[in-house]
């Protein structure tokens, strides 16, 4: 697999490998300055400082108070790769999204659809552990994933979003390609699909 932190067409250009380059350098949470500033970045860049409220010191102490059991999460998701290691990857997820909706709720926001945002702070932890959850690649999963059954109903979003990812790479031959390469053509493909619809109204 490629090396996001210092190829960048790998990272998919100079902004995302500035910040694959910090989470490699500083991949832990024990110190809130460098938390907040992680926080700060992903946000603003992915467009989810809005959903988060700009609650950054807020969030960044909540994630220092938690670091051992997310280090810990972050670690074991990173050990092999996604397709070897689904359920510690949800179980991750599951930890920050936690951390991130309990924060807000405490904050008094509204704490639901703050997947996306868990998912790509993780990706840029571990970029071959984690694959990003946005609306985009979602469409586009869902286009070229015509045949998929979840096997577990009712599941949270992420989940049920890594295990069509996981069908998807099976499905299609595609286990030796980088989560990155395949996140940008997936939302390539769903941006493709909105346009579509918009313009068919």
């Amino acid at each position: 697999m490629p090396n996001e932190a210092i190829d960048e067409q790998a990272a998919g250009g100079i902004g995302n490998l500035a910040f694959y380059r910090m989470c490699s350098e500083f991949p832990f949470h024990g110190d809130v300055g460098q938390v907040r500033n992680k926080l700060m970045f992903i946000s603003r860049v992915y467009s989810v400082a809005r959903g988060l409220g700009g609650k950054w010191d807020q969030l960044a102490q909540a994630i220092v108070a938690k670091r051992d059991k997310l280090d810990e999460a972050i670690a074991n998701a990173a050990r092999e790769p996604f397709m070897c290691n689904a359920k510690a990857v949800v179980k991750a997820h599951r930890c920050l999204d936690k951390i991130t909706c309990s924060t807000l709720t405490e904050s008094g926001l509204p704490a639901s659809g703050r997947a996306s945002f868990a998912s790509k702070y993780l990706h840029f932890h571990a970029p071959d552990a984690f694959p990003i959850l946005d609306r985009f690649a979602v469409a586009g999963l869902r286009d070229r994933t015509p045949g998929f059954r979840a096997v577990k109903r009712e599941a949270q979003p992420y989940e049920e979003f890594c295990e069509r990812f996981e069908f998807y790479i099976s499905s299609s031959g595609r286990a030796g390609d980088s989560l990155r390469h395949i996140d940008i053509e997936l939302v390539e493909l769903g941006r493709n699909l909105f346009t579509k619809k918009y313009r068919e109204k």
